[in-house]
């Protein structure tokens, strides 16, 4: 082969690996690892409607995340009244829709913010994967890039008393997901293979005779390597938190907390450590930072409270050398990453279910209300913009290919990046 057909078969095979790491962007909610963390080159601090690259209007309600693979956006999305439920598949250059894999849905007990579009799916090169609830069972579903069933499965009498919320993610190959059973009082952590749906390894969480309340967990879990190992470790008011072997569901350690609050917000990891908060009411009133191990005891590095600004909804979100907090009712809070101690706090007004992002210096949220918050990362705060949308979200942003994804009540809206 002569050095032009060398160089060119480099300049191929470097755009087949630009491409796949594109893929993997945004494949999960709060995209990779789990972090908040995006690249979008060129954001403004403001945007009207004439600045989108597109819009569509979303035919049923939800609060998942989009997730994308390539340029192919998916999403979950519920018909209003609750009767029929569905995995959609955009283009994510032109907002085109691809095609949508429906089925009904058995009806059961939601909270009144909750609804039957709450967890966002996972995507891999080859599937797409969701999880909810459905009458008195909790199902995982799988499809193709297609829209193709490849398979389904449920676990019956297992349904929360205010519905589903967590979503699935995968870790060393393995689709993780948690179920909780109010009728059964019984927990379960799962680990399933993506081609199949067949069950790995299933790990039941201890669920003592407390609350009701405290029985069901809606945090979503994180994947990270630890020591060279990659662990998968979730969260549970009863069983506080665990760090698992993705692929046979060992424990490896675990950290009680002695929490008394209900596990709303997911589980944010950033610099080797994960953080989340517990709550009630709107409020964050419990939190731990934990510096997880291979195997052992993690290291507690700090506990907080009430009167340090957690979040009850919202995910947290490391980035840089910070901890930010951003509360349910607007009330945003810096901290040092390390230590927890606080650096400032601030009202920005409005109320958030959404779960913050970080994208090349900023802060971005997007309130119930429908404004798109746009605060500078640092340890001064400074509200650099806020933008009117046409609707309000629960839903939290995703970024990826250069664009800004954000999911209203209404619909779904795509900013470019310059």
């Amino acid at each position: 082969m002569n050095p032009r057909h060398l160089s060119l078969c480099f300049v191929f095979a470097s755009l087949s690996l630009l491409q796949t790491a594109k893929a993997q962007e945004w494949s999960r909610f709060r995209g990779k690892d789990g972090a908040g963390i995006g690249n979008l080159n060129g954001l403004r601090n403001q945007y009207a409607e004439s600045d989108y690259a597109w819009s569509v209007k979303l035919e049923g309600i939800g609060h998942s995340s989009p997730v994308l693979w390539g340029e192919k956006l998916f999403l979950t999305i519920a018909d209003a009244d609750g009767s029929n439920r569905r995995i959609e598949c955009y283009d994510s250059a032109t907002g085109q829709k691809k095609w949508a894999w429906s089925e009904k849905v058995e009806q059961h007990n939601l909270h009144n913010f909750n609804n039957f579009a709450s967890s966002t799916p996972v995507v891999d090169a080859d599937r797409v994967y969701a999880v909810w609830g459905s009458g008195k069972r909790t199902e995982a579903v799988a499809v193709d890039h297609e829209g193709k069933l490849i398979w389904q499965r449920d676990w019956p009498e297992f349904t929360s008393d205010h519905g589903f919320g967590a979503s699935p993610i995968l870790s060393d190959g393995v689709l993780i997901l948690h179920t909780d059973s109010v009728e059964k009082r019984k927990s379960l952590v799962m680990g399933l293979d993506p081609a199949t749906g067949e069950s790995l390894w299933e790990l039941e969480r201890a669920t003592p005779g407390t609350e009701e309340k405290h029985l069901t967990a809606y945090s979503t879990p994180v994947s990270m390597t630890v020591e060279g190992k990659e662990i998968v470790v979730v969260l549970q008011t009863n069983d506080g938190w665990k760090g698992l072997d993705p692929k046979t569901g060992a424990v490896l350690w675990g950290f009680d907390g002695e929490y008394n609050q209900r596990s709303v917000g997911s589980i944010a990891p950033g610099r080797g450590v994960v953080f989340a908060t517990f709550g009630s009411g709107g409020q964050g009133r419990q939190a731990t930072a934990l510096k997880p191990k291979a195997s052992g005891d993690p290291e507690v590095l700090y506990s907080l409270g009430l009167s340090d600004g957690l979040g009850y909804v919202p995910t947290p979100l490391f980035y840089e050398d910070r901890l930010y907090l951003w509360g349910d009712g607007g009330i945003l809070s810096c901290l040092d990453a390390k230590t927890g101690k606080g650096i400032y706090k601030e009202r920005i007004g409005g109320n958030f279910f959404g779960s913050p992002i970080a994208v090349n210096g900023k802060l971005l949220c997007v309130s119930r209300e429908g404004q798109l918050v746009i605060v500078e990362a640092g340890d001064t705060f400074k509200l650099l913009g806020s933008s009117t949308l046409s609707a309000g979200t629960s839903s939290t942003p995703a970024v990826a290919n250069n664009r800004l994804f954000i999911r209203t009540d209404t619909t779904l809206i795509c900013i470019a990046g310059s």
